[in-house]
């Protein structure tokens, strides 16, 4: 995935956290466990562990079809991972957090994001 990806999805996430001030942290990954981009405030290896964590579970999906979405709940908060485009989107929120708010603005925002970024080839400038 070249920068301009990783640039458009990370401002992304960091609006759909300013959007929705109960998620508090955000991060993308490939199915091969190769991390995309996080937001200004995950800390890497946070991100590499939640990944190790999540690979047992989405490996043994593919038996049942693959996964179109996980959803963890706990008194703190929920863990969300949703499958886009042969990417992960993994999301924590509080408590507090309407899901079905978290869950319209993940499932709108980074698919159009990736739609626009496919349809929108930058050029380079030539001056004369």
């Amino acid at each position: 995935m070249d920068e301009v990806y990783t640039f458009a999805l990370k401002n992304t996430l960091d609006e759909m956290e300013n959007a929705c001030p109960e998620m508090k942290n955000a991060f993308i990954f490939r199915g091969d466990g190769e991390i995309v981009t996080g937001d200004n405030h995950t800390p890497e290896n946070t991100i590499v562990q939640a990944i190790d964590a999540l690979d047992g579970l989405l490996e043994k999906s593919d038996a049942l079809g693959g996964v179109t979405g996980i959803t963890l709940e706990q008194s703190k908060g929920h863990l969300k991972v949703t499958s886009i485009d042969q990417m992960y989107l993994v999301t924590a929120t509080t408590q507090e957090a309407n899901m079905k708010y978290v869950n319209t603005v993940t499932r709108v925002l980074i698919p159009t994001v990736l739609r626009l970024i496919e349809n929108v080839k930058p050029t380079s400038l030539k001056w004369g």
